[in-house]
């Protein structure tokens, strides 16, 4: 396992040289584990000390709801990280539960060692964790935006059009699936697909799965801008 190669996968270190990775983490508190696919690697409501960098593997991250059923809210992939918003909050606590979903090998990296030795032996990492923080914070600021919007029509124009501008492509990958995609703009399933089976019959977009292609972008606009 290329562990340098591995952890340019992940923001925080995908600028970083082989030899800023190797000095950083001479300093660092951290370990490397191996979970079985199926174990439980977080548990909601506890607290923590660290935060983990996947490797290798897949995991996934659930809330339990208070009739005790467990809700998806998203996975991690390689490179990809998990409860480094909740340990360095002020409470510390694990706000979703995280479970392998194949075998996985992660990197433990300690708060304490980030802010104190991070600091002092390489301030890149420092940056590159407020860069991050601030990126979050503007994502959970535009995700809000939405749920404030009364129109059906306007709340999906938008999240697609928001999706076109991320990506530059007119065959947009929306990274959700219809049910998701409900859920995440706080509207019924079945209003939302009539709302979108009249866009597409408008010759305004068409859709599959999780793609949608944008086949009139001005008429996109009109409706995003007529906010």
């Amino acid at each position: 396992m290329n562990i340098l190669r591995l952890l340019r996968n992940n923001v925080l270190f995908a600028d970083f040289e082989d030899g800023e990775i190797n000095a950083l983490f001479d300093s660092l508190k951290s370990k490397i584990v191996k979970y079985p696919k199926g174990k439980i690697i977080l548990q909601e409501g506890n607290q923590i000390e660290a935060f983990g960098i996947l490797l290798n593997g897949l995991l996934l991250k659930y809330i339990t709801k208070p009739n005790g059923s467990r809700e998806a809210k998203d996975t991690v992939n390689q490179g990809g990280m998990f409860g480094e918003i909740d340990v360095f909050s002020q409470e510390g606590v694990a706000t979703y539960s995280v479970v392998a979903a194949d075998e996985s090998y992660i990197l433990y990296v300690d708060r304490a060692s980030v802010i104190n030795d991070g600091a002092r032996v390489c301030p890149k990492l420092l940056t590159n964790l407020f860069k991050y923080f601030t990126s979050r914070m503007e994502s959970m600021n535009k995700d809000t935006g939405y749920l404030v919007i009364k129109s059906m029509r306007l709340k999906i124009a938008k999240l697609i059009y928001d999706k076109y501008l991320e990506q530059g492509n007119l065959n947009v990958e929306m990274g959700l699936n219809r049910n998701e995609m409900a859920e995440y703009l706080n509207v019924s399933r079945p209003s939302m697909s009539r709302e979108m089976m009249r866009m597409r019959d408008e010759g305004i977009i068409t859709f599959r799965k999780d793609k949608i292609t944008i086949t009139d972008l001005q008429a996109l606009e009109s409706i995003v801008k007529s906010n």
